[in-house]
């Protein structure tokens, strides 16, 4: 890693924070006003999130979700410049700029919070790396009693705790019960962001489903992911996941790639 990946690294560490505050705050009702300038509720929003030196893995992204499909950009961290790209690259998909400041960008779990928090219904999210050949995954959810999420059944698009039994999705795509997840957060003040530690308000309520510090979700990493810790609150009270049936090349996610491309010292396969 050079000096000037160091000194970027230690840059968006200290803006993180700051840009979250604004994201949290200040963006929650410029996304509510956009989308009612530009969203009819007829049917679930799509949001796309995009990072920094994506743009051409999301275009494959974007061709493969129907015209009439209401999908949204949410521009995360991008220049000017990037946004203007965006915008005439892709005129039909309306483009939201988040308030981040120079050179840094929110992370994915502060995103999610604020999708939530702005839309009043349902919603979905789709990664720019998620290609989703089969449309079924879109159209909208009839919920059964205690569903809080539903997500994709195909291998690589969730991790099975094996202590717990818990199977929970990753986030390639979701569709998320708005209602659901905002009482989660009235009640219990969980969201999608990454968590190092079990609330202490928690740590009883998720022992009971076997989940806690000595057993994260992910069994392997020392923390609660994107949206985990949320779930697994949700499980603890009993509710389920919708697993969505996609037929074999239905879908596919390539990963990886907005990380390789924005983290300071990390180069893509094949770049120099």
């Amino acid at each position: 890693m050079t000096p000037l990946d160091l000194l970027r690294r230690s840059y968006r560490r200290l803006a993180r924070p700051l840009g979250r505050g604004l994201v949290r705050g200040h963006d929650v009702g410029r996304l509510r006003r956009f989308l009612g300038r530009y969203w009819d509720g007829a049917r679930p929003p799509v949001f796309v999130i995009v990072l920094p030196n994506t743009i051409g893995w999301l275009e494959p992204c974007l061709k493969l979700v129907a015209p009439e499909v209401p999908l949204f950009l949410i521009a995360n961290g991008l220049s000017k410049r990037a946004r203007r790209e965006l915008a005439g690259q892709f005129p039909q998909r309306p483009v939201f700029a988040l308030s981040t400041l120079p050179d840094a960008y929110a992370k994915h779990g502060t995103v999610l919070d604020l999708l939530i928090a702005a839309t009043p219904g349902d919603l979905m999210v789709l990664d720019h790396d998620c290609y989703l050949f089969d449309p079924a995954p879109l159209a909208p959810v009839a919920w059964q009693p205690g569903e809080f999420i539903a997500a994709i059944d195909r291998p690589g698009f969730s991790t099975v705790n094996r202590a717990s039994g818990l199977r929970f999705p990753r986030t390639h795509f979701l569709v998320l019960h708005g209602a659901m997840m905002r009482d989660l957060r009235r009640r219990f003040g969980v969201g999608c962001e990454k968590v190092r530690y079990t609330p202490r308000c928690l740590v009883e309520r998720l022992a009971a489903v076997g989940i806690g510090d000595q057993n994260y979700p992910p069994a392997a990493m020392p923390f609660y992911d994107t949206l985990q810790l949320a779930m697994a609150v949700a499980f603890a009270e009993g509710r389920r996941v919708r697993w969505l049936p996609v037929a074999d090349g239905g879908i596919a996610h390539i990963g990886g790639t907005a990380r390789a491309r924005n983290q300071p010292g990390l180069r893509p396969a094949g770049e120099e």
